[in-house]
């Protein structure tokens, strides 16, 4: 929204909301939230540190945090709930557009899309020789809405699709779900869909690397800490990772000299999964809905 704030502003205007628009490097930090602190009614947050001790400073005035899209995981949920606070998302409003994605990115990293057409426009006219994914295995962690939407183009490919999830005992659509270390075991593509939370940082580490199939193929459409990017450059570097595709970074955006950039086999991208029309529209309208619904009551 706050690339477009001369449209969302005269929308908030129009419903008598004034709104406080702040410069924002990617989120606000604590720091930068507390700058605000009793000052407004409603948060239209993107990923804001909305830690206990914000909620604190913000109330009694805050009555809703409304989030733009679907994770949740930079605002301390049992603190709003705690206190009082609804925090309301877009659950599912980025199956089809996040699935697409994963998809396409896995194909750049695999079959080096990106390498030819640079090449291409280089003069130069390549030929190569890479992995198909029909009869592979792909194995989703976090099989929600998302994670689903994976699963589904997976099989348009003609792959086998295992998943696991800690927080579901079966699968809607009927896909086999598994333990974790089932799944390194089996999973040819392991793609990242899930959360990001305390006991799931890094958790794609150097142990579970070791415990992975050789070349396998990881795919991170979630959020960067889940993945140790010094265990992933290694794994890179002795080709026990055949290739990785990633949408999402520890540090964002993504510095000039990472050692990520320096392999042919590693797919970048701008933590940009979801960018739709359809789905962005969809969320623009759902998060104002939600302000407006709290603010109104």
């Amino acid at each position: 929204m706050l690339n477009e704030q001369a449209r969302f502003d005269a929308v908030l205007r129009e419903k008598g909301i004034e709104p406080i628009w702040p410069e924002v490097n990617q989120f606000m930090g604590e720091a930068q939230c507390m700058e605000f602190a009793g000052q407004i009614d409603g948060w239209l947050a993107g990923d804001d540190r909305i830690t206990d001790a914000v909620l604190e400073a913000f109330l009694p005035r805050l009555k809703v945090i409304s989030k733009w899209g679907t994770g949740l995981d930079s605002i301390d949920l049992e603190a709003a709930k705690r206190r009082g606070v609804p925090v309301c998302n877009s659950p599912g409003a980025f199956r089809d557009a996040v699935g697409e994605y994963a998809i396409g990115l896995l194909l750049t990293a695999t079959r080096r899309l990106a390498r030819t057409d640079r090449m291409i426009r280089q003069a130069g006219w390549p030929k190569g020789r890479f992995p198909g994914m029909a009869g592979r295995t792909m194995g989703v962690i976090g099989y929600g809405a998302i994670g689903q939407g994976v699963g589904q183009r997976a099989r348009g490919l003609g792959m086998e699709v295992i998943a696991h999830d800690p927080y579901m005992s079966t699968a809607p659509d009927g896909t086999q779900l598994v333990s974790f270390p089932e799944l390194l075991a089996q999973a040819d593509v392991i793609c990242l869909c899930c959360n990001q939370t305390a006991e799931n940082y890094h958790l794609i580490n150097a142990d579970a690397l070791e415990h992975a199939r050789d070349g396998v193929v990881v795919v991170n459409v979630a959020r960067g800490g889940l993945i140790d990017e010094a265990a992933l450059v290694a794994g890179l570097q002795s080709g026990k990772v055949g290739a990785a595709a990633l949408d999402v970074f520890e540090t964002e955006p993504l510095p000039q000299d990472h050692p990520l950039l320096q392999f042919e086999n590693v797919a970048v991208s701008s933590h940009n999964a979801n960018s739709t029309i359809e789905a962005i529209e969809y969320v623009h309208a759902n998060t104002l809905e939600n302000l407006f619904k709290h603010l109104t009551a």
